[in-house]
């Protein structure tokens, strides 16, 4: 928490370097708001282009209202709660209706990621090309895009041989050595107790206070049980079809985002550069995996920033006022779904925070 946080202070001020508050003013008056119409219907229609493809990996046991609901609910989660509970959250949740368990669940939400990834990366390898400085971004892509491969081509094996998975599985956690996670969390927490206290002493006597709660170490049967329910959540990767449909649902998601983020540009910028959504999209989902507060607030908007400045040469108020008004207008849109989802399902934010918090930290 503590390393996100700083790299967000950081990334905050480098999306406000050289920002001059009459210009970003001068652009929120010439702003088309009539835009934000058509990108608060993309803001809705990606959610549900998810849910339509969770759906697919869930089964007909769950309704799509449902799968659209808890979507909503884990991106409020993520947005405002630190370590990005949001893809927990969402099959604990989805695993309340006793329709699926939450092991294979959690893995519907892992084949979802990495389809993510991939259609990011064939975005990047179609747009980079036309987009001058993009280098960096190229390189990016093409190492998350071997990693996606290679998750993918793990997880279609296990779903082809569930039972070689389960013997790999018992085989690994029979020979792997009993760690002490606990001395090593302990280690952490010391480490990061000093270096907040010669930042700010008074905080680092306090989290030096502050007792850390008894830690066993890991159940190997445990780790078996929820691996093992990992591999049920794997079936649908079998069916050709329902593989195409997915590969069809992650496109169309996609492209509700990059009509999204032209929409939310057109508002504060005109002309918008014709690869500027699809670019931002790309340079923003691979950024996303840099750790960072909640809401990825700050590395956003730096990416953002630079993401306009650099390759098409937006001016610098306009790409600042840009990346800020799309994050805000993301976040509480999808804020506002979630609390929707939440009364829906009859919960509360902190009972979804406990349960996701149980879950990864049962695993740890």
């Amino acid at each position: 928490m503590l390393i996100g946080l700083t790299i967000s202070g950081a990334a905050l001020v480098l999306a406000l370097i050289g920002m001059d508050p009459e210009q970003v003013a001068a652009t929120l008056t010439r702003a088309d708001y009539r835009y934000l119409a058509l990108a608060l219907v993309g803001v809705v229609l990606y959610p549900l282009a998810r849910a339509v493809r969770w759906r697919l990996l869930l089964g007909p046991g769950v309704s799509l209202a449902r799968c659209f609901w808890v979507t909503n609910i884990g991106y409020l989660v993520s947005n405002i709660l630190p370590f990005r509970l949001g893809d927990p959250a969402r099959a604990v949740l989805i695993g309340r209706g006793g329709a699926i368990a939450i092991a294979p669940a959690l893995s519907t939400v892992v084949v979802e990621r990495v389809l993510d990834m991939l259609t990011v990366v064939a975005i990047l390898g179609g747009v980079a090309p036309f987009v001058a400085g993009s280098e960096e971004a190229v390189g990016a892509g093409i190492l998350a895009g071997s990693v996606a491969l290679a998750v993918m081509a793990v997880l279609f094996l296990m779903a082809f041989h569930p039972q070689r998975g389960r013997q790999a599985i018992r085989w690994m956690l029979a020979r792997a050595p009993r760690l002490d996670i606990g001395r090593w969390i302990r280690a952490l927490v010391a480490g990061s107790t000093s270096l907040l206290s010669a930042v700010a002493p008074r905080w680092g006597q306090r989290l030096a206070q502050r007792p850390l709660p008894p830690m066993s170490r890991p159940n190997p049967e445990r780790w078996a049980r929820t691996l093992e329910g990992f591999l049920d959540g794997l079936a649908p990767l079998r069916s050709g079809r329902r593989g195409l449909l997915l590969l069809f649902w992650s496109v169309v998601a996609w492209a509700v985002v990059v009509l999204t983020y032209w929409a939310l540009l057109r508002a504060f910028l005109n002309p918008v550069p014709p690869l500027a959504a699809p670019f931002l999209v790309c340079v923003l989902g691979l950024g996303m995996a840099i750790p960072s507060s909640p809401g990825a607030v700050g590395v956003f908007h730096a990416i953002a920033r630079y993401g306009l400045t650099i390759p098409f040469h937006v001016p610098t108020d306009q790409a600042i006022t840009a990346a800020f008004a799309i994050h805000t207008f993301q976040y509480i849109v999808s804020a506002v779904l979630g609390l929707i989802g939440l009364a829906r399902e009859s919960l509360t934010l902190g009972e979804v925070t406990r349960s996701a918090d149980a879950l990864t930290g049962g695993s740890r």
